[in-house]
């Protein structure tokens, strides 16, 4: 019995009934697996569409679950790909809720997207200059100071949204004590905040600098203006042009909490009255704090440069005269007056006015037949020093008189 089974099992017609049933139930399994759709879930980024060149965009939502159906084949093998866009044509600066949508191949059907709403924000962006400053460490040494600080470069641009941006007045590098005793040059990150808690919100380009410095061991020093004042007031026909200090600056040398008190080295008062000449005078200096020395110069050299003073007065009613040899007998001017300008040092226009009028303002009749005719005025100042500026009226109106 056991050997006649045996037999079966091994034959040929046996293996092809076997293989014959299991190609048939093959077939059947595809055949309905291709009439059911199946549901597949695709996770995508969210992309923005025509986002405006000034402006940017952010959103919590960053990635979409795109729910679709097909047949097995079109779902798990996609021809195409699956996106998740937000299109912004058209929006202003704000806060925005936008339906997302989803980009689909063909063969596969949407069934839903998840979220299916995005909150974003829009901000627009600007763009500043700024300069770049260093910050010194808090942990350096007592007794040792940086100098002669050099930034590459001095300015960055800096880009970030506008009302966050606007508040800036500069940016940072802020090397740590380890960086300051390595070396003399250090390349560091630009950062907008001098709290390490601070979040940088902005865009610097180029986004590092080369700090150059020199470690100096040593009382800190500083650069103060020396400055100098006036009493008085020079000769009349004089005043001050300029007041120039030599050196215009000067060191200083002391304890931080001193030194950082002190804006500048002021001289005292330049005695000037009556002065009609430049000053040219060596003051010596003394030091601004009992704590506080002034380092290498001893003295400056004060010069007080003048400038001719001039006045431009106005003199009314002047006479306007006749002169020349004329056919008639006589003429009459219309206005008979005139009103002048003149320009001169006090001096020079106070002693022409004690002489009378310091012009001379007439017409010439020569060879004039008309017996009405305008005619520009002519004038003669007294004195060399002096100068007309303006006359009122420039020309007048002759009356010839026949009898």
């Amino acid at each position: 019995m056991m050997r006649s089974i045996d037999r079966l099992l091994a034959s040929r017609l046996f293996l092809k009934v076997i293989s014959l049933l299991v190609a048939t139930l093959v077939w059947y399994y595809i055949a309905a697996d291709r009439g059911t759709d199946v549901v597949r879930t695709v996770t995508v980024p969210l992309e923005f569409l025509n986002v405006p060149a000034d402006m940017s965009v952010t959103s919590k939502v960053r990635d979409v679950d795109v729910q679709i159906s097909g047949t097995r084949e079109s779902v798990f093998s996609l021809s195409g790909t699956i996106a998740s866009q937000i299109d912004l044509n058209g929006l202003v600066p704000g806060v925005h809720r936008k339906p997302i949508q989803a980009i689909l191949p063909s063969g596969v059907r949407l069934v839903a997207v998840s979220p299916p709403y995005a909150d974003l924000e829009l901000t627009r962006m600007a763009s500043r200059m700024l300069p770049v400053r260093m910050l010194t460490p808090e942990d350096l040494p007592p007794g040792y100071r940086i100098e002669d600080v050099f930034i590459r470069p001095a300015e960055v641009s800096v880009k970030g949204a506008e009302e966050e941006i606007a508040p800036l007045e500069n940016v940072w590098i802020i090397p740590t004590m380890d960086q300051i005793q390595a070396g003399k040059e250090i390349v560091l990150p630009i950062v907008f905040t001098t709290d390490s808690n601070g979040k940088d919100v902005f865009l610097a380009e180029p986004g590092q600098a080369t700090l150059s410095f020199n470690l100096i061991k040593g009382l800190p020093r500083k650069v103060i203006p020396v400055r100098i004042g006036t009493a008085g007031d020079p000769g009349r026909d004089f005043q001050i042009d300029a007041i120039a200090v030599d050196p215009p600056e000067v060191t200083i040398q002391g304890p931080l909490e001193s030194i950082e008190r002190i804006d500048e080295l002021f001289l005292g008062s330049f005695d000037v009255e009556g002065i009609t000449a430049d000053i040219i005078r060596s003051v010596p200096l003394e030091r601004p704090a009992d704590d506080v020395e002034i380092v290498l110069d001893n003295s400056v050299r004060v010069r007080v440069l003048l400038a001719q003073r001039t006045e431009n007065r106005l003199y009314r009613g002047i006479p306007i005269k006749v002169s020349g040899r004329s056919v008639y007998p006589g003429w009459r001017v219309d206005p008979p007056e005139v009103n002048v300008f003149i320009e001169g040092s006090p001096s020079a226009l106070d002693a022409a006015e004690s002489a009378g009028s310091p012009i001379e303002v007439f017409v010439d009749v020569t060879n004039l037949v008309s017996t009405k005719i305008r005619v520009p005025l002519q004038f003669r100042i007294k004195d060399k020093g002096l100068k007309m500026t303006v006359m009122e009226p420039a020309a007048v109106t002759l009356y010839a008189l026949t009898e």
